[in-house]
């Protein structure tokens, strides 16, 4: 969806749901941005608005405005079938909202987070969500994945997949994230590991019932996390470009370089994580040291545009 047609949208949505009364197509061309050209490339226009604001749960409600001419109607969204109050949420939690939404944009459930940004980017304003690294759920491929583990999260099923071209059979425990990247944390061969997401075959299988095993009572996926961090931690050196790569300033000081540049050091522990984290970012970092890290992420760019 284009943010042309995503602007007017919203913009239908504000009018339907602050107006008091039923508001006539006429009524809409004069006062909603984004309707312009002649009367019949508005009215395309506005059917297909309608039925794309239907087609993600918002309810348009219809009237006769005129008794004697059926043809004249109004339109309106009630406040109530809305849902979504912008008094219950401050901004921090529209923002988490927001990136929830964004998290399966393009996946499985696409219709369902376009209609969840609408909603609250009708209660509260476009947010800004680049200040954050927020991983992604690319595809319908992967979203399947993401639901499958979440289900046996769930339901204390088991899980089978291949993972770095072994076959695996897991109790999953729990899903985190990490600079960008989703794991599970799920038991195997009776020791409780890691798993990143990207790295599983996506032909992810349940196996058995649910109920197939127990999670010992004092697991903690928080406590899990602490313990298995790695002890060793190293410094890296990057530039970021002006204005851009957020999610790292929100994190680390940066010190200014030039009209171009601001020079940041930060520890890491990972360096694969470190690399693929930075990859988010493009052309926007740039990696002084060490030189591994710097040999590494260019490698894994020129693999990217190979590919």
């Amino acid at each position: 969806m284009s943010d042309q047609k995503t602007e007017r949208l919203i913009n239908l949505t504000l009018a339907l749901l602050a107006s008091k009364r039923f508001l006539t197509k006429n009524e809409i061309f004069s006062t909603v941005a984004g309707y312009s050209g002649s009367a019949e490339t508005m009215e395309r226009m506005f059917e297909r608005d309608k039925d794309e604001l239907r087609n993600l749960g918002i309810k348009i409600e219809v009237r006769g405005m005129d008794p004697l001419f059926g043809d004249d109607q109004g339109y309106l969204i009630q406040e109530e079938s809305f849902q979504i109050n912008s008094n219950e949420f401050t901004q921090e939690e529209l923002l988490y909202l927001t990136m929830a939404a964004n998290l399966w944009h393009g996946s499985a459930l696409h219709n369902q987070s376009k209609a969840a940004l609408l909603k609250i980017q009708s209660i509260s304003g476009p947010i800004e969500v680049n200040d954050v690294n927020s991983p992604v759920i690319k595809d319908s491929e992967d979203s399947t994945t993401f639901l499958l583990i979440l289900v046996a999260i769930r339901n204390l099923s088991k899980l089978r997949f291949e993972y770095k071209g072994s076959i695996r059979i897991v109790s999953p425990y729990g899903l985190y994230t990490r600079d960008g990247f989703w794991y599970l944390v799920a038991e195997d061969d009776v020791a409780i590991k890691t798993f990143k997401l990207i790295r599983i075959n996506p032909n992810v299988e349940i196996v058995g019932k649910p109920n197939g095993f127990a999670k010992p009572e004092n697991f903690e996926l928080k406590k899990f996390l602490a313990d298995t961090k790695p002890d060793t931690e190293n410094n890296v050196v990057i530039l970021v470009r002006k204005n851009q790569a957020l999610a790292l300033r929100r994190r680390y000081q940066t010190d200014e370089i030039n009209s171009e540049w601001d020079r940041m050091k930060f520890k890491y522990l990972m360096a694969d994580e470190l690399i693929e984290s930075l990859l988010w970012f493009a052309s926007d970092v740039v990696v002084l040291e060490p030189e591994s890290i710097r040999k590494k992420l260019l490698a894994n760019c020129e693999e990217l545009i190979n590919d």
